[in-house]
């Protein structure tokens, strides 16, 4: 079977402003993120490697004071303190615009589907001429049977040739019903 022609599908973030906004937040909350959380890594180092050599433990003003020179490694708790808050209120962030990308997705995907319909219908029409080519070969096939039939031909042995099953429960005749009008027009 032949594959239909290859078309464009635009992204969600092209059809939907709104969305783009959301998801470039993400990605640029998520760089910060991760930044920070180097920052962090190498605070955390800074200060352990400090504490080895007995580092100072003056608060920055008293370092100051009394003429501690390193009074910048003082002040690294309180970057991390601050790095820390930081990274958790991005991390909110970053969640909450989860939430927001996810509730407007729909509102794009709409958007999306508005812009493909004719190529949807295209598709689903020719689904639904060949599920009635199906169906009418089907039924040319049960009538020759019922003939066979009734001239007393035994037709157990053609079970190979019967028509399968989603032919005969009737979802095939209800798909063509319910999709006839798509592509035609």
């Amino acid at each position: 079977m032949a594959k239909t022609t290859s078309v464009t599908i635009p992204s969600l973030a092209d059809v939907d402003a709104e969305y783009a906004d959301l998801v470039a937040r993400y990605a640029s909350i998520n760089q910060r993120i991760n930044e920070i959380r180097q920052e962090i890594g190498s605070t955390e180092a800074a200060i352990a490697e400090e504490a080895k050599t007995g580092g100072p433990r003056l608060r920055p003003a008293i370092a100051e004071l009394v003429g501690d020179a390193d009074a910048s490694a003082v002040d690294r708790r309180k970057k991390l303190r601050d790095l820390r808050h930081d990274e958790h209120n991005h991390s909110e962030a970053l969640a909450e615009i989860q939430k927001r990308i996810y509730a407007r997705r729909s509102f794009a995907s709409s958007a999306v589907i508005t812009a493909m319909q004719a190529e949807i219908n295209k598709r689903v029409g020719a689904i639904t001429v060949a599920t009635e080519t199906a169906l009418a070969a089907q039924a040319d096939l049960e009538s020759l049977l019922r003939d066979l039939e009734a001239e007393g031909v035994e037709t157990d042995g053609l079970r190979s040739v019967k028509v399968p099953f989603f032919l005969t429960n009737g979802q095939a005749a209800r798909y063509v019903a319910e999709h006839k009008d798509a592509g035609r027009g």
